[in-house]
């Protein structure tokens, strides 16, 4: 019996020895290279008995181990192993002797992943492993996306291997828990309403439509954005199947040395745990705008004016190219203070691949502004399905889908002003706060600044005189950080101060009262329809050939200055216009019918009254007006919930909501599409 077992012993070891050796000789060590028998006898006998003496004075203490281990678990971890191992071997096999390194490389794989087993053993009884496994579903995805998306920032196996490691492990365990929180909110939480759940898958559904939809326009989105590179596909699963063993034991130790519980007495717990709806809809929103801003931005595009005359080419190197770029306009202060180090921060982790670091921000930050959004109505209703359908409505409108993807100063604009019209629904009075906000608003655009004294003002967040010192105090160290932007950036950057600098933008203004009569009735049109309409329901855009740098090119408008046209709409597009007119006369309605009583009539009058100011500004400036839409938009979806804020929680009223925020995904998904198919002829994504 012991002999048999010695034999058993020593064949186990030398089996495992040899494949692994032999596989290894024909795929790395130029087997075939070597001319002589003896040569290729002691490539691959001596690794093969080394490999197999160490296994053999192993085996004792391993099989024994091994021996108490579930063989449930261990079939799972072997099958795992296996399927890894395949889909590694299997694009490059041209021999026999791959299959044979796939079994050595399975082998390896299941030993890599044993030490997860007691791990395993101890955490079934007290936790759900099908919370596991869909935490690790989810948690495989973003290293795929990441080394798929950003092509050519993971150079060489160990980069691809580290990241996917240590990705896989951090998102399987922060999966489990988002599992098991879904989980308890199926059985009595958020998730039991099936509106709200229709609308959480609807996001992942939008967010494949948008991206199926770019993929029918290669020129401008290539499938190789988001397949992974087949030299890396395999390497990729093989880390993930490893890390999501591993996350089982750092599950383990996070909970045994007390982590979780500490974490869950912070106030980022219960911010997270408060706003996990708002937080899913915005991280969901900055995919959908990525994927977009993929498709729309790349270095070789820097023809301007072709969308709407926004200006994306100089911006993306202006936030994101690492010499910098001259800024020149008067009316963005601090934009090299503020957004650039954002940017330059980002980029630090992307390798050579700046021009990643301005689309990543751009969508980062209307994925916040939707975050920003559900705080904002929450605040105002108490109602999650009523903030989390309005979240939805923000971030599905033509606005923050377009801008929220254009690398360009409006969404930075945009996030500014929500930012600060949260602060003040939040009466938040402190200088500490509402300076470094106003500033922000202040240095992405001056003139901005307007809407952020209009709601202090009109809320009475502070006395007169104290709101004139806080302009003051604003505008005098906005003067100050300007001068200072001058002197780090020399020659990049103009003075609002100065009227030659300012004058600048003279050239996108026109005085109404020099036109004609028919004239200013036509701009009423024009602007009353980009305000209340075109930012949240997108029209048909106009498109015409024009011709930049020689080179004829789709150009989009919603309104022609010289030929006086205006973009309208066509089909179904109407029935989400007419839902979208239906709740603002709603909203208007029982703004006036509720003016005495509801405590956020100041709130909504200076809503309103910001309105007003972007409505007489763009009376004298600009000449397509969708360009600022991201500067209004917020305003009416959060006027609109305050003023119908009496209807939160009524079935019905959940139902129009629901059904206006799908429409305007797809109504405004076929807006981005449209713009792709226009411009695919034309420019090629290199």
């Amino acid at each position: 019996m012991k002999l048999l077992l010695f034999l058993f012993r020593v064949g186990v070891s030398l089996f495992i020895a040899f494949i692994a050796s032999f596989s290894s000789a024909v795929i790395f060590f130029n087997y075939s290279g070597y001319k002589h028998t003896s040569d290729r006898i002691f490539l691959v006998a001596i690794p093969t008995l080394a490999i197999g003496f160490l296994l053999f004075d192993a085996f004792p203490r391993l099989w024994a181990w091994i021996t108490q281990r579930q063989a449930a678990v261990l079939m799972v971890f072997a099958a795992f192993a296996a399927f890894a191992a395949f889909q590694f071997a299997q694009p490059h096999a041209v021999s026999r002797a791959y299959y044979l390194g796939m079994g050595a490389f399975a082998i390896l794989l299941f030993g890599l992943m044993l030490p997860a087993a007691p791990a395993i053993e101890r955490l079934r009884p007290t936790h759900s492993m099908r919370h596991y496994f869909s935490g690790f579903l989810l948690g495989i995805f973003p290293a795929y996306t990441a080394i798929s998306f950003f092509g050519g920032v993971f150079k060489g196996r160990f980069a691809v291997v580290a990241f996917t490691l240590a990705s896989t492990i951090v998102f399987s365990v922060v999966g489990y828990y988002l599992a098991r929180r879904a989980s308890q909110s199926f059985r009595d939480g958020f998730l039991r309403n099936p509106l709200n759940l229709i609308l959480t898958l609807s996001l992942p559904v939008f967010l494949v439509g948008i991206t199926l939809g770019a993929l029918q326009y290669p020129a401008m989105f290539s499938l190789a954005y988001i397949q992974m590179s087949p030299q890396w596909s395999g390497m990729y699963l093989a880390s993930a199947v490893v890390g999501g063993a591993w996350g089982l034991l750092a599950l383990e130790q996070v909970e045994a040395r007390g982590y979780v519980q500490s974490f869950q007495k912070t106030k980022i717990f219960t911010f997270i745990k408060d706003n996990l709806p708002g937080i899913y809809a915005g991280t969901f929103f900055f995919l959908i705008n990525l994927m977009i801003a993929r498709a729309l931005n790349h270095p070789t595009y820097s023809i301007n004016s072709l969308i709407f005359e926004a200006d994306a080419g100089p911006w993306m190197s202006i936030l994101g190219y690492p010499e910098g770029h001259d800024v020149n306009r008067a009316v963005h202060p601090l934009v090299l203070l503020t957004l650039r180090p954002m940017t330059s921060f980002v980029r630090l982790f992307l390798a050579d691949k700046w021009f990643f670091a301005p689309m990543i921000v751009v969508a980062a930050m209307n994925g916040l502004s939707v975050l920003l959004g559900w705080l904002f109505v929450k605040r105002a209703s108490q109602k999650d399905s009523y903030a989390f359908a309005f979240a939805l409505m923000l971030g599905s409108t033509a606005a923050h889908l377009l801008f929220g993807s254009l690398t360009e100063t409006y969404v930075f604009g945009m996030i500014s002003l929500i930012l600060f019209a949260v602060l003040v629904a939040a009466d938040e009075k402190r200088f500490s706060v509402l300076v470094p906000a106003g500033l922000l608003v202040f240095g992405v655009t001056v003139t901005n600044i307007a809407q952020s004294m209009i709601l202090l003002f009109i809320k009475k967040t502070f006395g007169f005189w104290r709101l004139v010192y806080y302009g003051v105090i604003v505008l005098t160290i906005s003067i100050a950080l300007t001068a200072l932007v001058s002197v780090l950036y020399p020659g990049n950057q103009t003075f609002f101060f100065v009227p030659a600098d300012l004058a600048f933008e003279s050239r996108f203004s026109k005085p109404i009262y020099e036109g004609p009569m028919e004239r200013v009735v036509e701009r009423v049109g024009v602007v009353g329809r980009s305000i209340f309409l075109y930012g949240v329901v997108a029209p048909t855009p106009m498109e015409s050939l024009a011709h930049k740098n020689t080179n004829p090119i789709t150009e989009f408008e919603t309104f022609n200055y010289r030929s006086h046209e205006m973009a309208w709409y066509n089909g179904a597009a109407y029935v989400p216009l007419a839902v979208w007119l239906v709740l603002l006369a709603g909203a208007f309605f029982h703004f006036f019918k509720n003016l005495k009583s509801s405590i956020h009539t100041p709130l909504m009058l200076g809503l309103l009254a910001s309105v007003a100011f972007n409505y007489l500004l763009h009376m004298n400036y600009g000449t397509e007006l969708f360009l600022y839409a991201t500067y209004w938009t917020y305003l009416l979806i959060f006027f609109t919930a305050l003023a119908l804020v009496d209807f939160a929680g009524r079935r019905w009223f959940e139902i129009v909501l629901a059904v206006f925020a799908l429409m305007l995904m797809i109504n405004n998904g076929w807006f981005i599409l449209v713009i792709l198919r226009g411009l695919n002829p034309y420019l090629s994504a290199v």
